[in-house]
């Protein structure tokens, strides 16, 4: 009943966050001509909702891959990874002088964050196939680690291209790294990588249960470890360069959303999946729409919000886990 309740909340919350979506603008919360409602409005509440459940989805998933909770495609280094492609594809495309559709930017993110997790389960590999809870223990402040330096590592290299970059794709560049959903007009390609990703792991949803509990365990219940880790990273990925691609760097998402739904208790990743998808959607309008409207006529960009409200709480998560992890 609990879990029921849990998920009625999330999509209730999800169709709040999308009416106050097409309700907020640059002059405040109101109603708005049939031109800019279903032009502007109705694109960026589709476009913001769409990136922030791509990002849950992609922190829940990589949450169970890694058994650990602190897991997110910005603390393990893979958005980094997504933007390092996406900003990469806009260099090569600017300096041969020709134009660049949203797709192939999408192509360069998804490629940049699938990389970025190879390079992770790489170094990784061993301490994460842990069978122990030692073994688990160990791999978990490994695997922070690692996150962060590839995240560094992704960093430098945008600051290379932001070096290399001409005026006129300067501007557009750090607005896009900062988190913009302005002109964010084809919403339906971070749709398209969502239902990907969701038929890649949803179907199969209950043997990343079982991995979570350790791959010796999966593989005595007939799991294939390797080709269930690969696809779910790759969904993982996909939704990850999407999400960056239509939105660019909005941070937390993936960490804060799926993290508060097990605190309500739906754990399951039948059920926690689609729910965390729900969940982003709604966090990233809800922000964005605070975002246009707290300092109207002035928009700020929605990843300086997100990461306000993040921050603290991966702060918060960081703090209390070696309790939380004493008490299980």
């Amino acid at each position: 009943m609990q879990i029921r309740h849990a998920l009625m909340l999330t999509a209730l919350v999800a169709v709040s966050a999308c009416g106050v979506g097409v309700l907020a603008g640059s002059t405040g919360i109101g109603a708005a001509s049939p031109e800019i409602f279903w032009q502007i409005r109705v694109p960026r509440v589709l476009a913001g909702f769409g990136a922030g459940a791509a990002l849950a989805l992609a922190g829940a998933l990589m949450q169970l891959l890694t058994r650990n909770a602190l897991a997110d495609p910005y603390v393990l280094g893979v958005a980094g990874g997504a933007s390092v492609g996406a900003l990469g594809t806009l260099l090569l495309a600017g300096s041969a002088g020709g134009s660049l559709s949203e797709w192939r930017i999408a192509g360069g993110a998804a490629a940049g964050a699938f990389l970025a997790a190879v390079l992770l389960f790489a170094l990784l590999g061993r301490r994460l196939a842990g069978p122990t809870s030692t073994a688990r223990e160990d791999s978990s402040t490994a695997l922070l680690l690692v996150g962060v330096m590839i995240g560094s590592g992704c960093s430098a290299i945008v600051s290379l291209i932001l070096s290399l970059a001409d005026q006129g794709q300067l501007r557009g560049m750090v607005f896009w790294l900062l988190g913009d959903l302005n002109g964010a007009a084809h919403w339906e390609i971070v749709w398209i990588a969502l239902a990907l990703a969701l038929a890649v792991v949803w179907p199969t949803a209950r043997q990343l249960d079982w991995l979570a509990r350790g791959d010796a365990w999966a593989a005595t219940l007939g799991v294939p470890v390797a080709r269930r880790r690969m696809l779910t990273l790759i969904a993982a990925a996909i939704a990850t360069g999407a999400a960056v691609a239509t939105a660019g760097a909005i941070g937390f998402v993936g960490l804060v959303v799926p993290h508060a739904l097990r605190l309500l208790g739906v754990r399951a990743a039948v059920l926690l999946l689609p729910a965390s998808a729900l969940g982003g959607g709604a966090f990233v309008v809800l922000v964005d729409a605070a975002a246009r409207t707290v300092v109207a006529p002035v928009q700020l960009p929605v990843g300086v919000l997100a990461a306000a409200i993040g921050v603290p709480a991966f702060i918060a998560m960081l703090l209390h886990r070696p309790a939380t992890r004493r008490g299980e």
